[in-house]
């Protein structure tokens, strides 16, 4: 599972971590889980006109491309059932949800409510290891560098 802040490193920089990150996973050694409701906050945050503004380099062309392409390779759900509450970021929700519905090994994320939530002792962290037992929640760096080889990457 691939959160928006990941993918948008990913398409900013393609020396990124999570640009090889997002190479491996169009070549399916990393499967991308996704639904509509993250696939609707991928369009809306790499398709916003400030970003558009600030990296015209970045055309809504290839942007449709890049979901096409998700969409082709990926696992897809429409509207996970899984529900995942957080008080701390609802908007993060749908990420956990997602993760939940198609049993996620890995969440790839550098938001820190994301990141927090295996060790949290809050209530959303313990039903985050309830619910999702084993699951690691990495930043695509660190997933990389745990991986290499696997990935081809070295």
């Amino acid at each position: 599972m691939i959160d928006t802040n990941t993918l948008l490193r990913g398409v900013l920089s393609e020396t990124s971590a999570a640009a090889k990150l997002r190479r491996a996973a169009e070549r399916r050694v990393v499967i991308p889980l996704l639904s509509k409701p993250v696939l609707d906050e991928y369009r809306a945050v790499l398709g916003h006109p400030s970003l558009q503004e600030r990296f015209p380099e970045i055309a809504a062309k290839d942007i449709a491309y890049l979901i096409k392409r998700l969409l082709f390779i990926g696992e897809y759900v429409r509207a996970p059932r899984a529900h995942f509450e957080l008080p701390r970021d609802p908007r993060d929700e749908k990420f956990v949800g997602l993760a939940i519905e198609l049993s996620a090994t890995r969440i790839i994320s550098s938001d820190k409510d994301l990141l927090s939530l295996p060790e949290s002792k809050s209530d959303a962290g313990k039903r985050f290891r309830q619910r999702l037992p084993g699951v690691k929640v990495t930043e695509a760096w660190d997933f990389l560098r745990q991986h290499a080889a696997e990935l081809d990457l070295e």
